[in-house]
């Protein structure tokens, strides 16, 4: 796919690895063996460790000592703190992004609006959280503010372990409400910004991250 990806590098065998979890090979609290993954990959074991180490660093997947790495298990309380501590973040980024965005980055903003909108049922699952996170990283990406990146793309990582399980517009029937509010939410998001509106631009995030939590809320 020639899609922008969500995830901090392109690389196969990360990309590889979310979409054996996207797809259910596992579940959570499924730990992720490096020799019976580079078997279903076809890779030697060094590549997979170093995709595995990254998916760490990036939330997606936790790590216990001497056992490896697995997908976090399912906790309402987690959820909410997760979600919490998001929202918050994104707020910021969102701010930050309205006073730095050059005209560039909105129109690079933009693009990703346009290929949101070419989204429909059929589309797989990882390029649907490629585009979504592309959406989210970029903006904190336009902030300018390394630590606020680094801790938004930690929060939106781990926030997605609990929205792919869970949500049912991952699991192939799309949710009305995410279907509806989701590209809508982005859309104001991105006219804040280009308007540099820094204080609508991080009420909006709040916002749309709140409501995608209060969406999953019910089915945990």
């Amino acid at each position: 796919s020639g899609r922008v990806t969500g995830v901090q590098t392109c690389a196969l065998p990360i990309l590889s690895i979310v979409k054996l979890i996207l797809e259910n090979h596992f579940k959570p609290g499924d730990f992720l063996l490096e020799t019976t993954l580079s078997k279903v990959l076809s890779l030697s074991r060094t590549p997979v460790r170093h995709a595995l180490g990254q998916l760490v660093a990036e939330g997606f997947l936790d790590k216990k000592k001497k056992k490896g790495c697995f997908i976090p298990a399912a906790s309402p309380d987690d959820a909410r703190h997760v979600f919490f501590a998001r929202e918050n973040i994104e707020g910021l980024t969102a701010t930050s992004a309205a006073r730095c965005a050059t005209d560039k980055d909105v129109d690079f903003l933009w693009s990703l609006i346009k290929e949101e909108q070419s989204i429909d049922r059929d589309l797989s699952k990882i390029d649907y959280v490629n585009i979504n996170g592309a959406f989210h990283m970029g903006i904190a990406k336009i902030g300018k503010n390394k630590y606020l990146e680094q801790y938004c793309r930690h929060s939106f990582w781990r926030s997605h372990a609990y929205i792919l399980f869970f949500d049912n517009y991952y699991t192939g029937n799309i949710a009305a409400g995410i279907q509806k509010t989701g590209p809508q939410q982005h859309i104001q998001i991105v006219k804040a910004i280009e308007n540099r509106n820094d204080e609508k631009a991080g009420n909006l995030m709040r916002q749309h991250v709140r409501t995608t939590y209060d969406l999953l809320s019910l089915k945990l």
